[in-house]
């Protein structure tokens, strides 16, 4: 086929497909149709492992769902379990090293707060030292 663009004539031969019909047989407006397939493309390969909201499934080749065996989706969970085992030791030593902080900031506030009491008692600041004993109790 001969075509020109921009005045630069050129011939176009549109690669031809192979077309395959389907087994699949469908009616749009009242008439049978079948689905063609280029026949080169290949069908997608199945997933392994498909997961929707919890539960296991695979496509086959033709587009349908199908259920995974329970023993699948059992060795996914021991494999989970597994990384879960080998994490909680060093779960356990953030916890302690959290908990460790946590003391230690409440210490260093209490020693904060019972330095300011006693400088706001050798300054005699009563209205001060009101407040910072009730801090205490609430802290307490």
């Amino acid at each position: 086929m001969k075509l020109t663009y921009r005045g630069v004539e050129y011939d176009h031969n549109p690669p031809m497909l192979e077309v395959s019909e389907s087994d699949i047989l469908c009616n749009y407006r009242g008439r049978s149709h079948r689905y063609t397939y280029v026949r080169h493309v290949p069908f997608p390969q199945t997933q392994p492992e498909l997961i929707y909201r919890g539960a296991a499934y695979q496509v086959d080749r033709h587009g349908q769902r199908q259920a995974v065996n329970q023993t699948a989706a059992k060795s996914v969970f021991s494999a989970f379990q597994r990384k879960l085992a080998e994490l909680t030791p060093l779960m356990d030593e953030r916890r302690q090293l959290l908990r460790e902080s946590a003391r230690n900031h409440s210490e260093s506030i209490q020693r904060s707060l019972e330095h300011r009491i006693a400088v706001a008692r050798e300054q005699g600041n009563l209205n001060l030292l009101q407040q910072l004993e009730d801090e205490m109790r609430q802290i307490a």
